[in-house]
């Protein structure tokens, strides 16, 4: 599951050493880079960066144009 904002400020908010006022100004692009989570699998957090958001595979170098996701997704 890939996570939203609101999913990714709970975690700051239950960070003591995160500020949540400057967290929340952020996009959910830069909160997923900052923190290195992008979703959420088996109960467990997990950076799938370099992968398509949607079915999880590798991405190819066409990435860029459809930004996080494959061309079949």
């Amino acid at each position: 599951m890939l996570l939203e904002k609101k999913e990714l400020l709970k975690i700051v908010e239950n960070d003591q050493d995160l500020n949540l006022t400057e967290f929340k100004k952020m996009r959910v692009k830069d909160l997923r880079d900052h923190l290195k989570i992008t979703h959420k699998i088996d109960g467990q957090y997990k950076n799938m960066t370099g992968n398509c958001f949607k079915c999880l595979k590798p991405l190819m170098p066409d990435y860029i144009k459809y930004k996080n996701y494959c061309m079949d997704c």
